[in-house]
């Protein structure tokens, strides 16, 4: 905390307009921060014998995609409620550039209550090799988002647009065989 405060006091850092000015008001500003959702985790039980146990790692969709919901850095780069999107002031045809603006986001919405928002989700799957960590294992990540999101900020891997709310096992049978 000390080189911190150090580091904080320097001309250069001092001029800038952070909000905190000591290592203690950081720590609360961090602690603040809405911790996200827990993650959990089950042995899959199998028919056959396997080379280690099966086990799924998952985190609450409905808590991956809440917490999508009420990201501070997604406040105005989500869109709330469908709408149309027209190239004229005519009104003669309609750009379509997100989930939110097309056709089938505008019926589901007409029919939800007033002040509702009509959230869309994007799942994502692909294998991946966690040799490194566990020792010549394959899991399925599976990743999960809000259409409501603007399409720029899903391009940005950077963004943290996609969460990870389960790691599928990818098991290895023992052979009798072998």
């Amino acid at each position: 905390m000390g080189q911190i405060n150090d580091f904080l006091v320097l001309d250069i850092i001092n001029n800038l307009p952070l909000t905190f000015h000591s290592a203690k008001d950081l720590r609360g500003r961090a602690e603040s921060l809405p911790s996200g959702p827990c993650w959990k985790s089950q042995v899959i039980p199998m028919s056959h014998p396997t080379k280690s146990p099966a086990v799924l790692y998952w985190q609450d969709p409905l808590e991956c995609i809440a917490s999508l919901f009420n990201h501070p850095l997604f406040h105005n780069r989500i869109d709330y409620m469908a709408h149309k999107v027209y190239n004229t002031a005519e009104k003669l045809s309609r750009t379509y550039t997100e989930w939110m603006t097309g056709e089938h986001a505008w019926e589901m919405q007409s029919v939800l209550p007033h002040g509702t928002t009509l959230l869309g989700t994007i799942l994502s799957s692909d294998k991946t090799c966690i040799t490194a960590l566990s020792g010549d294992r394959v899991a399925h990540p599976l990743l999960i988002s809000l259409t409501n999101i603007h399409m720029d900020i899903h391009l940005k891997s950077s963004s943290n647009a996609f969460l990870l709310a389960a790691l599928l096992p990818v098991p290895k049978f023992i052979h009798k065989n072998k």
